[in-house]
Formats: structure tokens, C-alpha cells, sequence
């Protein structure tokens, strides 16, 4: 695909009157699961409440939810359904979780997840990156409230978690659902709903390198029969990163307006409207001298490849969307969702090119001198996704069926100017100690300068139209059968209007999952399941010049899921096998082929809870055996691919202070630990595993909340992952908030 050419390039009402409750279990920095709050030795004299039921709060399958747990979904199968009656695994952050964290990011919000390996090029302003169950995915897997997040290469949305009640993760392959996507899974972002009760919410936060930032989150009816809900969340945001002289400034705005017509039709009009500013954070370094010490030293993680007064990241990105929904009666209903969005983007991005002595042997025996390539990207993309649903209940004696026919259209049109291949910076850098602010000079790979006649004028679209069936059976209250399945017709055309050149690619598919589950009376499901994917490739083969055909795979996956009675918490294990076939690998002269096949193997456990109403927490565990099974080259078959760890372990806690001298405070920390991966695809360079610890303290009075984060704690210095590149991880980052809620 021509822009992958950079080297990695209704609203759930509240009970009325109750919201007060509500909010002090959301604000507070332990989770208060609904009703009385214990009175013990500690806490007389405190001020004590009523016992409240919060209704339809833990039950929602969209949030908002009780602390960190989570009940009910509609992700996995776009019904609403029980996390433990659903056949696969499921991991969702919950939005106290995200609080809790203070995360910037949807990577951040992961980073406590089984099987996902989140932010792995480190640091990075322009989009998410994610390895799930040991597959790369980018933004390609990302949807918000159902509806694909349509991204390709720089023109990549980057959302926000401050608008968001949850991230939901549906692992391994599930295309039957949401049609093209990657082998990892489903990202789901849901975001904040309109509240049926009046609230408040204004923040700022100061922090390391610079952070400024301040926020707003109101609503409530805007009518006396609060049938009219309305929500407004703003985010401006200001700050340096650990890369000198890299900035960014974000500013967010996104109101919802909800109307409840009826009882059984509700409409929920969503916009957003986010203006990134910025310098790009990515660097794109030597293994030499980041990953391994030389005579020089080594790299410092806050220096800039780039040069900052020559790059820049500007991108405006704004969508308008509404969720429709209306029930003809007990059986019958109708659901719609759309988003429509646009993006304009500008960049110029600098990367590692390789030292100056390795272009032109003698030219710098020191092995200072850094040659740099240029990343570029100048135009826009408008894209639109819809989804139509129509659900079908029905129960007898027996047995209770949830029919569910969806018909879903998507569709991605870029243009963009750019060059057909990337220009080389003609000056290099002195990378042990760099100096910035020259002239930057561009040549071709010819050492001929670049002029405006070598940037082309491309256009890219996109298109897919699916037609999906699912059927949800339960027996006896205790068997639970899951079938579902999808065809799909997909084309991308790719057409340079400079050269007149032109690229078609068109490809239909049939997929189709399956699943089996038991529900134990003490809590326990265990349960089976089988999925496929398919994924299309906008490109040709180099050689033949015909289409490539669609990275597609299959998963089987089993597990079991244990929800003990009367405790507000769960815990998961899955096993998996997934394989990707058809995947692309470059061979001589980097001309693309499409031979290869990767197979993960896998054991995930996920605990979430909130212990007592005193204690929350959350805690992972992940094994995995990744390997390329094909591949035109030898020394890579039987290999790990390279960036996937193959261990990784994390357990974030939180505990509350409730009643007594300590009443209002918080204390919580968390370990993450990654382990080994490789740098190549021969398993020739290794990237060590590494620790990172976090904590937090807020301290709670009133309608007033101070809060202190730090990740990376110690302040280690590490490299994240390398593929031929590396990329450091981020430093220690402290950052103090202050919120002041109505």
C-alpha cells in the first residue's frame, strides 16, 4: 500500500437523585461497589450512608462501571451480553482505571492488559501501537462504539482516553463481527454518555517536561422530563516530552446530545473536534549505540534525530456521529450506528538512515556521523463507517435465542502529496552530540536534489461492505452456543494522478466463528471457541504484478472464566493457537512476496476486582510462543518475529482510606514487566526484558480531589523493542491534578 511505504509509518440513565453516591465511587480512588457502607471501629464518627443501589451502573454494557469491574459488554458480539456468557476473552479498562492512571493515551490504558503489548516504539504523538497475542496492529483493530476507526499509515486517528468510559479488547481474530481486521483482535472504545442526572468536573494537572494541561467534563437534562441529555468534555493540553526541543499541544473538544423520543427510541448525536500542534516524538535509531555501547558511548534517550526546527506534526481531526436505536416490541429491535470523519495532516519526520561510515566506507571512522531519511505527508482523508443492526429475541421453556443480522459499510478516501520514495537529508548528524538548526538539504537516493516536481499527487480509497449473522443460544440457563457468519467484498484503489499510474485490488471473503460455554452454579465457565479473520493488502506483488490475496488466519481458543458468587470481581484463563498465513515478506532488492505464515501460542490469565470497598486491583500474566512457520527466507522460518516479547507480567492496586484520621486518601502502585524479544527475525539481535514500577496518592474532601501520578518510577532507562530501528521507552513521568467536581 503506497502510504505504508515509512518503515513503520442510549445513554444508561442513573438512578435520579443518586448521582452524589455515584460520583464519590467514580472520584475516589478506590472502588465503592453499590450499597451500605460498612461501619467498623474505624470509621465511627465518620459521616455514614444510606444504602443505595445504583441502578442499571454495573449492569450497562457500555459504562459507566463500578470501580475496575465490569459485567456486561456489547463488543463481542454487538448484543448485550455477560462478559461470562460469551466464549472468548474479553479484557475492558474501566474508566475509573484510566482515573486512577492519569493515562494520556489508549496505549497507556492498556499497558495493565493480558496479551497486549502496548506502546512498543515508545513514546509517540501520532498514533497507538499495540501487539496483541503477538501480532503487530496499529490503529487497524480500532473502533469507537462499534464503528471503525478508519485509519492507513500517517493518517491515523489518535483518540483521546479523557472522552472514553471504558477500552474494551476482544482478543484473537473477529472479523465475522467487524469485518477486515487484524489477526490481535478488536479494540472497542466507548465512549462518555450523556448522564440523566446533573454533573460537573473541571481538572488541571502539572507535570514533568512541561505538562500543562486543563480539562472539563459537565452534564446532565436539558428538559424537566429528562428525556433532552446533554454532555460536553474539553481537554487543552501543552507539554514537552523526553526528547529535547520535541513538543505538542493538543486541544479536544466533544459534545453529546442524547434524545429519548420514548421509552423504546432513543437518538445520541456524538462530535468531536481534536487539533494536534506538535513536533513528532517517534525516534528512529541505530541499534548501535542504543541497544548496544560503543566507543562513542551510547545515545542519549533525549536526543533528537531530527532536527526540531525543520520537522513538524500538525494534524486536525474532527467526526460527527449518532447512535440510533428503537425497539418494536418485546422480540423485535433496530439499531444504527454512523460516524463520518476528517483529517488533515502535515508532517516531516526525520529518521536513522544508517551511519555516514556504513554509506561510504572511510568517510567517518569514528561512526558519529548519523545519515537520515525523511518521512512525508501532506493532505487529508475523509472516511465513514456504518452499521446496521437488527436483533431478534426470543424465549420458551427452554431455551432463549438472541438472532442478530447486520448489514455494515465502510469506506476511506485519502489524498495525499508525496514522494515516491523517501529523500535523504543531505547533512549527516553527530549523534553523540548533535547540533541543530542548519539548512536541511533533500536528495533523492541518487544524490540528485530534490525539487517540487518529486512530490506525486496520490489518492487512495478504501471501501467494504459485509453482511453478517449471529446467533446466541442459551439452554437450560446453563449451555451457551455462539455461531456467527460473515461475507465481505472490499477494493482499494490506488491510483498516482501524477504518473497515471493506478493499482486496483479486489477481494471478497466468507468468515465464520463459533463458540461453546458452561455455566457452573459456583461461578465457573468453561468454554471453547473457534474464529477467523481476514485481512486485505492494498498492494501488488513486485514481481508478478497481480494483487495480493488477504492475510487471513484462524484462531481456537479455550478458557475458562470464574465470577464467584458475592464477589465483585472475576478471573480469567485462556489458551490459544492463532495463525496468520499469507503474510508478506520482502525478498532480494526488497521486492515483496507473499509467502510467509506466523503462528502464536499462547496462556493468558487476567484478574480484576474490587476486593473490598476498600481495595481494587488488577493483574496479568502472559506466555507466549510466537514463530514464522513460512517464510521465502531460510533463516527466518522457525523464528520469533521480531518486537513480540515473549512473557509479560503486571498488578496494579489501589487502596482507599475510608473513615478515621486517613479518610479521603488513596494510595496504589503497579509492576509491569516485559520480557525478552528479538530485534530481527532471525533471532540474532536481543532486546532485554525490563521492569517499570508506577504509584499514585490523591487525598479526597469534599468536591475536591488532589492526585499524584508517576510512571516509571526508578526512572529506568530502556529500549522498548527494535526491528532493524530502536526506540527507547519513556522515562520517569510525575504529574500532579487537581479536580474540583459539582
Amino acid at each position: 500500500m503506497r502510504l505504508l511505504h515509512h518503515p513503520w509509518g442510549r445513554s444508561a440513565p442513573f438512578a435520579r437523585g443518586r448521582l452524589a453516591v455515584a460520583l464519590l465511587c467514580a472520584l475516589g480512588a478506590g472502588a465503592m461497589p453499590a450499597g451500605a457502607v460498612e461501619e467498623d471501629e474505624e470509621d465511627k464518627g465518620a459521616l455514614q450512608l444510606e444504602q443505595v443501589t445504583v441502578v442499571d451502573k454495573a449492569d450497562s454494557p457500555v459504562g459507566p462501571d463500578t470501580g475496575y469491574t465490569a459485567k456486561r459488554t456489547l463488543s463481542a458480539t454487538k448484543t448485550d451480553t455477560a462478559l461470562n456468557e460469551i466464549p472468548r476473552a474479553v479484557s475492558i479498562t474501566t474508566e475509573q482505571q484510566m482515573r486512577d492512571r492519569k493515562v494520556v493515551s489508549v496505549s497507556d490504558a492498556l499497558r495493565y492488559t493480558a496479551g497486549v503489548q502496548a506502546g512498543y516504539f515508545g513514546e509517540d504523538n501520532k498514533q497507538d501501537w499495540f501487539i496483541i497475542r503477538g501480532f503487530k496492529q496499529a490503529n487497524n483493530g480500532l473502533y469507537r462504539d462499534g464503528n471503525r476507526v478508519h485509519s492507513s499509515g500517517f493518517f491515523s486517528w489518535q483518540i483521546d482516553p479523557f472522552m472514553l468510559e471504558r477500552v474494551e479488547v476482544l482478543k484473537g481474530a473477529a472479523s465475522v463481527l467487524y469485518g477486515q481486521n487484524p489477526p490481535g483482535g478488536a479494540i472497542n472504545l466507548v465512549s462518555k454518555r450523556a448522564p440523566s442526572t446533573a454533573f460537573g468536573e473541571v481538572g488541571v494537572q502539572y507535570g514533568s517536561y512541561d505538562h500543562k494541561q486543563m480539562t472539563l467534563d459537565m452534564g446532565g437534562p436539558l428538559d424537566d422530563e429528562g428525556r433532552i441529555l446533554y454532555r460536553i468534555t474539553a481537554l487543552s493540553r501543552d507539554n514537552g516530552t523526553q526528547v529535547d526541543h520535541v513538543n505538542a499541544e493538543r486541544m479536544l473538544f466533544a459534545p453529546t446530545l442524547t434524545f429519548n423520543f420514548t421509552d423504546d427510541t432513543a437518538l445520541t448525536l456524538r462530535a468531536s473536534l481534536d487539533r494536534d500542534n506538535s513536533d513528532p516524538m517517534l525516534q528512529f535509531l541505530p541499534a548501535e549505540g542504543s541497544l548496544t555501547h560503543t566507543a562513542n558511548g551510547q545515545i542519549h534517550d533525549n536526543d533528537a534525530v531530527g532536527d526540531p526546527n525543520y520537522e513538524k506534526f500538525e494534524r486536525h481531526q474532527y467526526s460527527f456521529g449518532y447512535e440510533f436505536s428503537h425497539r418494536f416490541n418485546d422480540a423485535w429491535s433496530f439499531q444504527q450506528n454512523l460516524r463520518y470523519g476528517h483529517m488533515d495532516v502535515e508532517l516531516r519526520q526525520m529518521y536513522s538512515a544508517g551511519y555516514l561510515n556504513d554509506l561510504i566506507p572511510g568517510s567517518d571512522p569514528a561512526r558519529r556521523q548519523l545519515m537520515r531519511g525523511l518521512s512525508n505527508a501532506d493532505g487529508q482523508s475523509d472516511s465513514i463507517s456504518v452499521d446496521n443492526r437488527v436483533v431478534y429475541k426470543w424465549e420458551g421453556d427452554r431455551l432463549k435465542s438472541t438472532l442478530l443480522m447486520g448489514l455494515d459499510y465502510q469506506k476511506l478516501d485519502i489524498d495525499d502529496k508525496d514522494y515516491v520514495s523517501d529523500p535523504i537529508v543531505l547533512s549527516p548528524i553527530d549523534i553523540y552530540n548533535p547540533s541543530y538548526g542548519g539548512r536541511v538539504s533533500l536528495v533523492t537516493s541518487t544524490l540528485r536534489p530534490v525539487t517540487d516536481a518529486d512530490l506525486q499527487d496520490f489518492r487512495t480509497r478504501f471501501d467494504q461492505l459485509g453482511l453478517y449473522l449471529q446467533e446466541q443460544v442459551k439452554f437450560d440457563d446453563r449451555w451457551v452456543l455462539l455461531l456467527g457468519g460473515r461475507y465481505d467484498k472490499s477494493r482499494a484503489d490506488i491510483d498516482n494522478r501524477t504518473t497515471g499510474v493506478d493499482k486496483n485490488v479486489r477481494d471478497e471473503e466468507f468468515t465464520w466463528n463459533a463458540g461453546l460455554a458452561y455455566l457452573f452454579d459456583n461461578g465457573l465457565t468453561p468454554y471453547f471457541s473457534y474464529s477467523e479473520f481476514f485481512l486485505p493488502v492494498a498492494e501488488v506483488n513486485g514481481r508478478t504484478g497481480d494483487p495480493f490475496e488477504p492475510e487471513e488466519g484462524e484462531q481456537w481458543e479455550a478458557g475458562i472464566k470464574y465470577q464467584p458468587p458475592g464477589f465483585d470481581g472475576s478471573f480469567n484463563l485462556a489458551v490459544f493457537e492463532l495463525t496468520q498465513s499469507n503474510v508478506r515478506k520482502n525478498t532480494s532488492g526488497g521486492i515483496q512476496t507473499q509467502l510467509g505464515e506466523v503462528r502464536t501460542k499462547g496462556i493468558e490469565f487476567e484478574a480484576v476486582a474490587n476486593v473490598t470497598e476498600r481495595l481494587s486491583l488488577t493483574g496479568s500474566m502472559t506466555y507466549l510462543d510466537a514463530e514464522t512457520t513460512k517464510s521465502p527466507r531460510a533463516n527466518e522460518r522457525g523464528k520469533t518475529p521480531s518486537q513480540v516479547a515473549d512473557r509479560m507480567a503486571s498488578l496494579w492496586a489501589v487502596y482507599t482510606f475510608r473513615g478515621g484520621p486517613l479518610d479521603g486518601l488513596a494510595l496504589g502502585g503497579g509492576a509491569r514487566y516485559t520480557g525478552n524479544s528479538w530485534g530481527d527475525n532471525t533471532e540474532t539481535m536481543e532486546v532485554p526484558s525490563y521492569t517499570l514500577y508506577d504509584a499514585m496518592a490523591s487525598y479526597s474532601w469534599d468536591a475536591i480531589k488532589l492526585q499524584l501520578n508517576a510512571t516509571n518510577v526508578t526512572d529506568k532507562k530502556f529500549v522498548a523493542t527494535c526491528d532493524y530501528y530502536c526506540w527507547y521507552g519513556n522515562r520517569r513521568n510525575v504529574t500532579a491534578s487537581l479536580t474540583y467536581s459539582w
